[in-house]
């Protein structure tokens, strides 16, 4: 089969983990490279396949690796460029030629805007495929994706829409919601496995008990002090879920102690939600509820924004605190950490 390139947009601080579980979904993928936010790859798997990456805010085909310069005369060089593409592929997709744009993105000191870069690819596309029609980016049929940093250019076609990375239509969020592909970065990280016991303490709007029942489990539960956060939880996952979402008070769980192997939780507390002044008032019962919860040998997956206070709370309740990895969200950079038993 034919061996096509692709590239997967991930937020920054998950490349790694998007490279792991693309090893282990996608057969037969190699030169796997990971750069900020992006992770590259060849594969002869069908297209469909990918869809599994959960960690993956989009997907993209490859059209075109070029060399680009950083003054204006380069908007006609790219044009040219552009025109000579081979678009033959989009058959194959059944996208068809009706309503296409071209979003551009620039890293440099380019003397030109990215939307000139985006309407000379247009224009470029235009002179190959005359018939087809512009679209605008409420109605469009098919998308490409120009990137342009320093002189080097990637021309991409996009294969996903918002739908891929936001699961379904109509989700409902509260304040602190994480996006589906953070939340299973974190469940990833969790190791997830058929015989897990699980437990999300504080649930919002149920994201990350969606992302861990894509994969088997034993049993899982979430809940929160919320009402709507309750309510959109229930909302949020599918008709007839094994999960049960309660209301509750984290800091005090109706749960039997040891009952969960992995804790997965977004510690949303801070500059997201609430007084950032209260935090160690909320962490101490909250990891104190954590240790109790936890089976030996149980292990906490969480994502928090004050390492230390975290680092201190744990070390109180008899738990064991290291920093897995560090991202870029919303104009913050939390951690994501794992708790085990002392």
């Amino acid at each position: 089969m034919n061996r096509i390139q692709y590239m997967a947009t991930v937020l920054p601080g998950l490349e790694a983990v998007l490279a792991d579980e693309l090893g282990l979904k996608i057969r037969n993928a190699d030169n796997i490279k990971a750069v900020r936010g992006k992770i590259y790859f060849h594969t002869a798997s069908p297209a469909y396949e990918l869809y599994a990456l959960r960690t993956a805010d989009n997907l993209y085909r490859i059209v075109s690796f070029f060399n680009a310069g950083l003054h204006r005369s380069v908007l006609q060089q790219l044009q040219k460029k552009i025109a000579v593409c081979d678009l033959s592929f989009l058959r194959e997709t059944g996208s068809g030629p009706e309503g296409f744009m071209v979003n551009a993105s620039r890293k440099g000191t380019h003397n030109f805007s990215r939307f000139e870069a985006a309407e000379a690819a247009m224009c470029g596309i235009l002179k190959q495929y005359p018939n087809w029609k512009r679209g605008t980016p409420e109605n469009h049929s098919c998308e490409f994706r120009l990137d342009l940093e320093g002189e080097a250019g990637v021309f991409a076609y996009r294969l996903t829409d918002s739908h891929f990375r936001y699961r379904c239509k109509g989700r409902q969020f509260v304040p602190g919601s994480l996006r589906p592909p953070v939340a299973h970065a974190l469940v990833w990280l969790s190791s997830p496995h058929h015989e897990d016991r699980v437990i999300d303490p504080c649930c919002g709007s149920g994201t990350l008990l969606s992302e861990r029942l894509a994969y088997s489990l034993q049993e899982i539960k979430g809940g929160d002090c919320s009402v709507d956060a309750v309510l959109a939880s229930r909302h949020n996952l599918s008709p007839g879920s094994t999960a049960v979402v309660h209301r509750w008070d984290a800091r005090s769980l109706p749960v039997d102690s040891g009952w969960a192997n992995k804790i997965i939780s977004n510690l949303a507390f801070g500059r997201q939600v609430g007084d950032r002044d209260s935090l160690m008032e909320l962490y101490g019962p909250l990891l104190g509820e954590m240790s109790r919860l936890l089976m030996p040998g149980g292990r906490a997956i969480l994502l928090a924004e004050d390492g230390a206070l975290l680092r201190l709370a744990a070390a109180r309740s008899g738990l064991d605190c290291s920093e897995l990895l560090r991202i870029s969200l919303k104009g913050l950079q939390p951690a994501i950490y794992e708790l085990t038993q002392s």
